[in-house]
């Protein structure tokens, strides 16, 4: 084989030509160079670079933050001491706690309500968009009421134990006096949201028993009336003891025509059948006779008698009927009271009340940001995920070649 030079004759007739090329020893010796430089940029570029410009925001534009703490619980006057069977297993309070109220404080503490309450009492949007805090920690002056609301729900921390019923949260300013007028200010107004909760539910309980008084008041009012009406109109106080005193006369004429009948019995023994004692006699017993049947027909005939007025069966049913609605209605009425008066001692001892146990405490030292963990999770979080990359790529790379 023949090696073809410049300026070299061609090789003769049936000479093979050699090409020059590179050794596979000499192809790799700057691969593998040129990988590990690439390596090293990109550590540099994405681990170093990042977490070098992290620690010099955290050691020279950061702003400091200071956090108050504060824990309360919602209690209700009729709450009690032990734990039941099922919150005993369970490990959440019995039915009868305020779970309920206390999730809904939950909710208020990051609610869009309780936030525009701080701004107008703590000008709390003036104190977080200061200029005097780092751009990154800074709210935007032109932010919006939901940029607001998000900014504040990451400057609120909260929990909850439902077992006892504690809820604790912590806020967070830029100074330590602000923070501790948040938290007191936070304080004040889930106060008064209990109050207006528990004010809330005793109003409705007994707006209910009220209007159900009132219903039965118009019900009895309206059953007395009716009676009224009735008496005017039929001129009787009461049927039904005119009634008994109609009976009563009946009895008596009813004895007196027995007391006749056997003297006329006994005189016709010894006497004319025309004799004047015996007419007479007989006389009063047709009289007596007469008599007591108008009387049954006025008590228990539906026709009217010779007056005019209705007869005494009708009066006497339209009064039964009137009496018993008014004695239901009555009823009722009482029933309704009792149940007012009960509703009140129930509203009084259901009431919601906040049990502050841990006030805000003016901080000594700023908490946040906690520059050293801040830093080891972004070191370590760069540093894996630059680790992933630079396998990925290499693993490619293999595939590839």
């Amino acid at each position: 084989m023949t090696n073809l030079t410049p300026n070299a004759p061609l090789p003769a007739s049936g000479e093979v030509i050699s090409v020059i090329r590179p050794n596979a020893t000499q192809r790799g010796q700057s691969s593998p160079v040129r990988s590990y430089r690439g390596i090293l940029l990109s550590f540099i570029v994405f681990v170093c670079l990042p977490l070098l410009a992290a620690t010099a925001y955290y050691a020279a534009i950061a702003t400091d933050r200071y956090a108050a703490r504060a824990g309360f619980s919602v209690r209700g006057m009729d709450m009690k001491s032990g734990v039941d069977g099922l919150g005993a297993i369970t490990g959440l309070a019995s039915s009868g706690s305020t779970t309920s109220d206390s999730y809904i404080v939950l909710s208020y503490l990051g609610s869009r309500e309780l936030v525009e309450a701080l701004d107008r009492e703590l000008d709390l949007r003036g104190v977080y968009s200061s200029a005097n805090v780092d751009p990154l920690s800074r709210l935007a002056q032109d932010a919006t009421i939901e940029d607001f609301v998000a900014y504040w729900q990451r400057h609120i921390h909260t929990q909850f134990d439902p077992a006892s019923g504690i809820i604790e949260f912590e806020v967070q300013s830029f100074s330590a006096d602000h923070a501790r007028r948040i938290g007191d200010m936070v304080l004040t107004l889930t106060q008064k949201l209990v109050n207006d909760l528990s004010a809330s539910a005793r109003n409705d309980a007994l707006r209910f028993a009220r209007e159900d008084v009132a219903l039965q008041e118009a019900r009895l009012r309206k059953a007395l009336t009716a009676i009224r009406d009735f008496r005017a109109s039929e001129q009787s106080v009461d049927p039904s003891a005119s009634a008994a005193l109609e009976v009563e006369l009946i009895a008596g004429l009813e004895s007196r025509l027995s007391d006749l009948n056997a003297r006329i019995a006994a005189l016709s023994q010894t006497l004319d059948d025309n004799a004047p004692s015996l007419v007479a006699l007989r006389r009063d017993a047709e009289a007596l006779t007469a008599e007591i049947l108008q009387r049954r027909k006025a008590i228990g005939g539906d026709a009217s008698d010779s007056t005019g007025s209705s007869a005494v069966t009708r009066q006497l049913a339209i009064y039964e009927e009137l009496e018993v609605e008014r004695s239901l209605a009555q009823q009722a009425y009482a029933s309704a009271l009792a149940s007012l008066e009960q509703a009140r001692r129930d509203a009084d001892r259901q009431q919601r009340y906040l049990a502050i146990h841990l006030r805000p405490q003016t901080a000594e030292s700023a908490k946040y940001p906690r520059s050293l963990r801040n830093l080891f999770v972004l070191g370590f979080a760069l540093f894996a995920a630059w680790g992933i990359g630079v396998l990925l790529t290499m693993s490619v790379r293999d595939h590839l070649t």
